[in-house]
């Protein structure tokens, strides 16, 4: 018989990026099948593609027998198609029923408004949540949320669910709820799933069989513990490691070696963030000494960007951060900038339309000292080509050269704790390399403290002296970069089991 979903050589591009490149899968009737991959491979254009958000540059995508690029994306879910949405797409200010009943009334057999309410109701029940049929979505708690969108899914009658990524947010016993309601709608409404999903353990415990994207390519399928065991896979999301690096022992900075027994530089007791519902850290505590390399690794949504920006003052947060003994937890983010803390975001934050030299001198806004002018030369000089195109727009450059130019922008400040969010993502090898030699030699040279979350962590654990491992929003494991090497739960988090 054949697949109920066939994606066929479908490539996608936006500009100059490749979002998918020639990919090709099959979902199976009855299946429930994961879609893995790291940031950015490509996952969630793969379901704007089959929904027809998105129109693919070639490529063709087939749903039992009938060709969907040649259909409307508002005719998708009379087909059979339902899906939701990595941030929930619901209507605040509109109740659980009637957010439920915008599903339903895109079934052309539910247009009677008794039908449509009744079935609508009905989803709410199945899913536990009947008696906020009448209240306004805005305020419920997030997990709850999620159990909506999915009964507006369930409402339409589809044959084939999208759930692009239904464990975001949640925490570790919501996730295992969500985990048993996946396998169970699959059963009583005799589904077909396809999951986009990074908590790798649910993916792994529910998927009967999984499909891995990296950088818009399928690199690997096959069942949980073959795809598991794929070294494409484990390269995919750990990074391939540096040989020469792993067997030579990491030389210690000066102030590390004498600062072991001080204060932490940074220290963060107890700290817990959410972005409205969602929990996104809950009761994280770590230090970083003066002239540490310390990493922080985790899969997506494991909570490592909002632990940077909750030392940078720019997520709210409960707990304590101390920043040289001090309790900044209430500062804002410009004290903590003239403190001497840089935060290098993930995608660069660079000034597009003024030029390299412009965005260098950004960096030194704060300052009022007169070495300013010298240490621009000097920052520059760690990157040749500054000097020669100092005058280009920002915005022409290339992607590496953008992420060298933050780097910079963010070092001309004379920081004492620099924290990276993802200075590999998307970047070149011989790139990343470059990036991360000029960071290793401040750290051996000067002292520079280093805070680093990155997605590939073999390379973060080169680097770094120690590590500690987020899981949703907790702080799973922790130890010495080549201790965590070998420990399984670096594998898990990123993997499962």
């Amino acid at each position: 018989m054949a697949p109920l979903l066939s994606v066929e050589h479908v490539t996608r591009t936006f500009g100059g990026l490749v979002a998918l490149d020639d990919v090709s899968l099959a979902v199976e009737r009855g299946q429930i099948a994961g879609l893995i991959g790291p940031n950015g491979a490509g996952k969630t254009t793969l379901f704007n593609v089959v929904t027809r958000l998105y129109k693919p540059d070639s490529g063709n995508v087939v749903f039992d027998g009938q060709e969907l690029l040649r259909m409307r994306a508002h005719a998708i879910v009379g087909l059979g198609i339902a899906r939701t949405f990595q941030n929930v797409a619901l209507f605040p200010s509109m109740t659980a029923l009637e957010n439920v009943l915008v599903g339903a009334h895109a079934r052309a057999e539910l247009s009677e408004e008794s039908t449509a309410r009744a079935a609508a109701l009905e989803a709410l029940d199945y899913l536990g949540d009947a008696k906020l049929a009448e209240r306004p979505v805005a305020g419920l708690p997030f997990a709850t949320l999620k159990r909506i969108e999915i009964a507006r899914a369930l409402v339409s009658r589809p044959r084939l669910v999208l759930l692009d990524e239904p464990a975001g947010g949640l925490n570790h016993e919501e996730v295992e709820e969500l985990a048993s309601l996946i396998r169970r709608i699959r059963d009583d409404y005799d589904l077909t799933i396809l999951l986009v999903e990074h908590h790798m353990n649910l993916v792994m415990s529910v998927s009967d069989h999984v499909h891995v994207l990296n950088f818009g390519q399928k690199i690997a399928e096959g069942t949980p513990n073959e795809v598991r065991n794929n070294q494409d896979v484990i390269e995919a999301y750990l990074g391939t490691a540096d040989a020469d690096r792993r067997t030579a022992p990491k030389p210690e900075s000066v102030a590390a070696a004498t600062s072991k027994e001080a204060a932490p530089l940074l220290e963060l007791r107890d700290v817990e963030a959410r972005y409205g519902p969602i929990v996104a850290l809950q009761g994280v505590s770590l230090s970083v000494h003066e002239g540490e390399v310390v990493a922080l690794l985790g899969a997506n949504g494991a909570g490592k960007t909002t632990t940077l920006r909750a030392v940078s003052g720019t997520v709210r947060k409960s707990g304590h951060v101390l920043y040289a003994g001090t309790d900044v937890s209430r500062a804002p983010p410009e004290r903590l900038a003239k403190l001497g803390v840089a935060h290098l975001p993930e995608g660069r934050g660079i000034l597009t339309e003024l030029t390299v030299w412009e965005n260098l001198r950004m960096g030194a806004y704060l300052r009022r000292d007169r070495q300013v002018r010298a240490d621009l030369e000097r920052v520059a000089a760690l990157f040749p080509w500054m000097q020669e195109r100092r005058g280009q727009e920002a915005g022409t450059l290339s992607g590496g050269e953008q992420q060298m130019l933050a780097l910079a922008r963010a070092l001309v400040s004379r920081p004492k704790l620099l924290m990276l969010d993802e200075p590999s993502l998307g970047l070149a090898p011989l790139v990343v390399q470059e990036l991360f030699r000029v960071v290793t030699e401040l750290n051996e040279a000067e002292g520079l403290t280093v805070l680093v979350v990155e997605q590939n962590a073999n390379i973060a654990l080169d680097v770094s002296r120690r590590a500690y491992v987020l899981e949703v929003g907790r702080v799973a494991v922790e130890g010495s970069s080549e201790e965590l090497r070998q420990h399984e739960g670096v594998r898990r988090s990123y993997l499962g089991y």
